[in-house]
């Protein structure tokens, strides 16, 4: 039986990434009154993605860009860009995952919140392998 990489383990690499990268705070749960700017991480989805050789999942996870509270778009678009930019570089997975494949889906939709802060939804997609298959 082959072992799944964990939401957990998947969550902690990004965030790993993403701070290291960008020197700003990626949150899994952002706390009340959090100063922006800042990101947040969450798995929207996790599905199958097999193939004749590997056993893979594809995980969609958005990052929320949350820029500090102003009328200006400039920083907001700085953040996006950063974040970006630190996951051109892959993750690190735990031993025994493999990363195939690390997209980047776009920006999903910027608006502003009711504190006047900037938040941009980006997504991205990462496929996994979790083990091969073979004929006995």
């Amino acid at each position: 039986m082959y072992k799944q990489l964990g939401l957990l383990d998947l969550i902690h690499a990004i965030q790993v990434k993403v701070e290291a990268k960008t020197k700003l705070r990626c949150y899994d749960a952002v706390p009340n009154n959090a100063p922006s700017p800042f990101y947040f991480a969450e798995v929207i989805a996790k599905r199958p993605a097999h193939t004749k050789t590997m056993y893979r999942d594809v995980f969609t996870v958005w990052i929320h860009a949350v820029a500090e509270p102003g009328q200006s778009s400039v920083r907001i678009y700085e953040l996006i860009q950063l974040l970006e930019e630190s996951l051109t570089e892959d993750i690190i997975l735990p031993e025994g995952f493999e990363l195939i494949l690390q997209t980047n889906n776009g920006v999903q939709r910027i608006k502003t919140d009711e504190t006047n802060e900037k938040h941009a939804v980006l997504a991205f997609e990462f496929t996994v392998c979790y083990g091969f298959k073979c004929k006995i």
